[in-house]
């Protein structure tokens, strides 16, 4: 498929942000300027005494919105995504087609972390057993129901809860997305320390680097050993 194809894509995305928080809002949307491949909407958050079920609610409102408007394809984005220098339109695209062929449930564009295995699907694109936070996903619409059914507890975190829910998802490399530091968090408490997030993102990052300097090695191997 021709890159230029993709400038017709348009994906629905579904900005989750509490009311009150302004200074988040005008953020993301910041983000999303000059980016007409996302077609975004705002999704008023749902309050809930503990955060955790607030966010989860969030979450299945906006799969509902999704089911109602027939989208194939959505991304979630929580209002403290920002991009990277990584992101970059075509290779997004790419990535979320093939991702759909290859079965995926959740494709994340940056994790903090929360994996305890990896496989490389390409050089680029990672399989995890599990994944922290999800302020930037592409969700297909096969996962939809699964989502609006399971059974959250009010000791879960949508971050783990998703993880397994799903053994079918991914995550870029490098990160197209990691969260901003407010300085506050409305979901984790823990979070509410100055530069905890900036760290769980550098680590993940850290060792998922790792695993693309051993794929990119091992392809190299490959490579020699068929030529000869």
């Amino acid at each position: 498929m021709s890159l230029n194809h993709f400038s017709d894509i348009m994906i629905p995305t579904y900005i989750i942000n509490l009311k009150h928080r302004e200074d988040r809002r005008e953020s993301i949307l910041k983000e999303f300027e000059g980016k007409p491949e996302f077609d975004c909407h705002i999704v008023e958050a749902c309050i809930h005494e503990k955060g955790n079920i607030g966010l989860w609610e969030s979450i299945k409102k906006t799969v509902s919105i999704a089911i109602e408007n027939e989208d194939d394809v959505i991304i979630i984005v929580e209002d403290d995504h920002i991009f990277t220098e990584h992101y970059d339109r075509d290779v997004l695209m790419e990535h979320i087609i093939e991702s759909n062929e290859q079965g995926a449930d959740i494709l994340a564009g940056g994790i903090g972390g929360g994996f305890r295995f990896v496989v490389p699907v390409t050089e680029n694109k990672f399989w995890i057993n599990h994944f922290w936070c999800t302020q930037f996903m592409v969700i297909y619409s096969r996962f939809f129901d699964q989502i609006l059914n399971a059974d959250f507890g009010p000791e879960d975190t949508a971050d783990n809860f998703l993880s397994q829910l799903t053994a079918h998802k991914m995550v870029l490399y490098p990160f197209i997305s990691v969260q901003k530091d407010f300085g506050y968090s409305d979901i984790t408490e823990e979070n509410n320390v100055n530069g905890n997030i900036e760290e769980y993102f550098k680590t993940a990052d850290l060792t998922l680097g790792i695993y693309q300097k051993k794929y990119k090695q091992f392809m190299l191997m490959n490579k020699k050993e068929r030529t000869v």
